[in-house]
């Protein structure tokens, strides 16, 4: 395991709206031959990265941004800690080590989607829904990689936005 990479990861402010510096440093860092990397515009000044293994049926899932404040990463005897370690730069790691097992073995047809704007919208996930079915791209899965008590889920709850005005 990279802990290194973890370490640079958890070490970038990427709190709701910049996550735009840890897009860029993914999009070159997990760049190698073998894989293809794209990166999608999601219209709020955010980037959504996708890196594929061949032509996706299964795509791991999970998103850049975190809530504020940006918290610094500290490590404790072997523990990390600060903003993103549990949701969801934590998962983006895990979910990176499991591509790289999976391309170790010689695997291909899975991908590892990573979406801004989350915490604030799932705005990056709608980006990337609506772009998907306008060029026709399907998968069979998405394992999404977000905290739930250490529980698989089939499905979680949603976001409502209300304004009111008194």
């Amino acid at each position: 395991m990279d802990l290194e990479f973890f370490h640079k990861i958890l070490s970038i402010d990427s709190t709701s709206g910049k996550e735009v510096e840890l897009a860029d440093y993914l999009s070159v860092e997990l760049a190698a031959p073998g894989r293809k990397v794209d990166v999608f515009e999601v219209g709020d000044g955010t980037r959504n990265v996708l890196v594929s293994w061949g032509t996706p049926k299964v795509i791991f899932c999970t998103h850049m941004d975190t809530v504020p404040p940006y918290i610094s990463p500290s490590v404790q005897s072997e523990s990390f800690f600060g903003r993103g370690t549990c949701d969801a730069k934590g998962q983006i790691f895990a979910m990176y080590e499991a591509c790289k097992a999976l391309e170790t073995k010689g695997c291909s047809g899975f991908a590892l989607l990573l979406l801004a704007g989350e915490e604030t919208g799932s705005f990056g996930a709608k980006a990337f829904s609506a772009m998907a079915q306008e060029k026709g791209w399907n998968a069979d899965w998405v394992i999404v990689g977000e905290p739930t008590d250490n529980c698989m889920a089939s499905a979680a709850k949603g976001t409502k936005s209300f304004e009111a005005t008194f």
